[in-house]
């Protein structure tokens, strides 16, 4: 029983090590921001090459990261969609400003489509308004 609860608990620790690399984007070989990056000790070999151990509570805290920054850019596509359909200078506005912050945080892709949206949104207004007065 105790070999089968070590190996659990082998198997968790190499799960949440790969989710660290997949969602902070280590895989892709590119520089992010301290806050969604790994901790830079559970990166570092020890003196004996093996890898150190990352604990629950910095999984729990990069994945809390994580999924922030997420939820700002998804915040941020919501609001640039709906500046189609509804005020376009207000909601476009704050699509392109919740967009850039977007990036800023890491999320690059759902930032750069807000941001389009929003600026898109902004220029169809004022270019069809004055057909339409």
């Amino acid at each position: 029983m105790k070999e089968d609860n070590s190996l659990h608990t082998a198997t968790k620790e190499r799960f949440q090590k790969e989710q660290l690399r997949v969602e902070s984007g280590l895989d892709l070989k590119e520089e992010y921001a301290a806050e969604i990056a790994a901790p830079p000790r559970a990166l570092n070999r020890s003196a004996y090459g093996a890898e150190s151990s990352v604990s629950d509570e910095e999984v729990g805290e990069l994945v809390e990261a994580v999924t922030r920054n997420k939820a700002v850019g998804y915040v941020a596509l919501f609001v640039a969609l709906a500046s189609l359909f509804v005020w376009p200078v207000l909601l476009g506005i704050s699509g392109v400003i919740l967009g850039v912050i977007a990036v800023v945080m890491g999320n690059k892709a759902l930032g750069g489509w807000s941001i389009a949206l929003g600026l898109l949104a902004v220029a169809a207004y004022f270019l069809l308004v004055p057909f339409y007065a």
